[in-house]
């Protein structure tokens, strides 16, 4: 998979390769936009990664361009943008014919599980890692508690990342979890996502600032729910900006 990134620094090229790299992507660095444009179709680039903060004049003309000969589905095309961008750029880049918008701060874990999201959307990783993830965010309502796996103390805290497979899980009050050892085995966790209750057996497998849980076993349907509910992250996120915009996307 070859992306293509038209920014000035060399930041989101590191990052990128540090995140994307791994599970299967080839990263072209372009500092010109138009030398970038000049080259597309030799290139056929799976992704294009714009950043608009950089080239505010630039992307128009290159993702016309562009869907005049790659469909949304031949190549993905997702805009960086600022915190704040004007709405009217953000209804431009659909109406062109962009796939989505990440955040500038690519650092944060959040915006890089949003962009693999956006793409596996219209294109297949060839992930070496087994399990989709989430990383909890404003539109999300999840929350893990458990009862202590040696004493009768009911243990709360925060979700930081939840897969299939397993969660990472920030304690209120790490005091009481720091005797749990690894490979402790913790019965019937309850989890919360969104309306449903899940109850889960769980395998310890980190215990420092955060737990790492290995999810061993779900009651009924559990399993389901939980990857759909990861899976829907993209309309949920959509869902939550439609009501703090109080706008209609361009289709």
């Amino acid at each position: 998979m070859k992306v293509l990134l038209i920014a000035l620094k060399d930041d989101f090229k590191n990052l990128l390769n540090y995140h994307l790299k791994p599970v299967g992507f080839e990263i072209v660095h372009y500092r010109d936009p138009v030398k970038a444009l000049d080259n597309l179709e030799e290139l056929n680039p799976d992704l294009i990664l714009f950043n608009s903060g950089d080239f505010p004049r630039h992307w128009k003309p290159l993702l016309e361009f562009l869907r005049n000969i790659r469909s949304k589905e031949e190549t993905v095309f997702i805009l960086i943008k600022k915190d704040g961008t004007d709405l009217d750029e953000i209804a431009k880049a659909t109406h062109l014919g962009a796939n989505g918008f990440v955040s500038e701060n690519l650092s944060e874990k959040q915006e890089i599980y949003r962009l693999e999201e956006l793409f596996r959307r219209y294109k297949t990783i060839k992930d070496k890692r087994k399990f989709h993830r989430l990383i909890p965010g404003e539109c999300d309502r999840i929350a893990l508690l458990f009862t202590h796996p040696g004493k009768t103390v009911l243990i709360n805290g925060t979700i930081r990342e939840i897969s299939i497979s397993g969660a990472s899980f920030k304690p209120e009050n790490a005091s009481l979890t720091e005797d749990i050892s690894v490979g402790s085995i913790v019965k019937h966790c309850s989890l919360r996502i969104a309306g449903d209750i899940i109850n889960i057996d769980c395998r310890v497998t980190r215990n420092s600032e955060e737990l790492g849980f290995q999810f061993n076993s779900f009651s009924a349907d559990g399993h389901k729910k939980l990857f759909r509910y990861i899976q829907d992250k993209p309309k949920r996120e959509l869902e939550y900006a439609m009501q703090q915009n109080k706008t209609t996307p361009i289709t």
